[in-house]
């Protein structure tokens, strides 16, 4: 039995982070190698970012690496997963924590080009990490798979279906695999992230959103501000702790009662 309040925890090996060098990546790398486990994480493009934060991070203690990996191939993602397992001995924790940048439009204005490039880029990228990880994480009797995802479902936004409609098709694959796996130790959940300060947000979704727009967001949340990317981090870590040992097939919305 854990003891109430006690510092996190985890298994034995290490957590592989895709799409962990920048925004809620990072913000996720961070927390897990804080919290005391050893870390490989991927980028696809920006590499000066993953090195610096490869270097912020080596102090601290546990092992901290980076890879460059495109989530769509995946021939290329099921070596990185084996290669992962064969160094370390054993993967406790796999997170999911990327995704293109999207353009916002109306469902009528979406070109057929840019719904298949998204949920390639997004669902199938998922897909390809989740289809290499499972062998074996049932393999060695356990771990965690976790996703970060969006409560742009569960609280719809016109212009925002390229968000909502991906990440939707990743918590059903998740839950279906918590649902077949769980005989095997095998837990997957998933983390709806809210409207983050920084990022995307900030710039206005690259210039598509308004001041005005932003605001009335930001007013439409019960805790009247915006989240961290630290605060869905949390949320990740504890999902992939031993402290939740005991929950899957769950989304939890990190969003400041946004969706309500």
């Amino acid at each position: 039995m854990e003891t109430p309040g006690a510092r996190l925890q985890f298994d034995d090996g290490v957590a592989l982070v895709a799409g962990g060098s920048g925004g809620i990546g990072a913000a996720i790398t961070r927390a897990l190698v804080h919290a005391g486990t050893d870390v490989v994480f991927t980028y696809n493009r920006n590499g000066a970012a993953a090195d610096a934060l490869v270097s912020e991070l080596a102090p601290i203690g546990p092992r901290v690496e980076c890879r460059q990996l495109a989530l769509e191939d995946s021939a290329r993602v099921a070596e990185l997963a084996a290669d992962v397992r064969e160094r370390f001995g054993r993967i406790h924790s796999v997170i999911y924590a990327a995704g293109p940048s999207l353009p916002i439009n109306f469902v009528g204005g979406i070109s057929e080009e840019e719904w298949v490039k998204t949920f390639q880029l997004d669902t199938h990228a998922c897909f390809n990490l989740v289809h290499a990880m499972l062998p074996l994480l049932k393999e060695q009797r356990g771990g965690s798979i976790t996703a970060v995802t969006t409560t742009q479902f569960a609280r719809h936004v016109p212009m925002s279906v390229l968000s909502s409609a991906p990440k939707a098709a990743i918590e059903s694959m998740l839950q279906v695999a918590a649902r077949e796996y769980g005989r095997y130790g095998v837990r997957a959940n998933s983390v709806r992230s809210g409207w983050l300060d920084g990022g995307k947000f900030a710039h206005g979704i690259g210039g598509q959103v308004a001041d005005q727009a932003k605001q009335a967001i930001v007013s439409s949340i019960p805790l009247g501000a915006l989240g961290q990317p630290e605060d869905v981090a949390d949320a990740v870590v504890f999902l992939s702790s031993r402290q939740a040992r005991y929950i899957t097939g769950e989304a939890l919305s990190v969003d400041g009662g946004w969706k309500l």
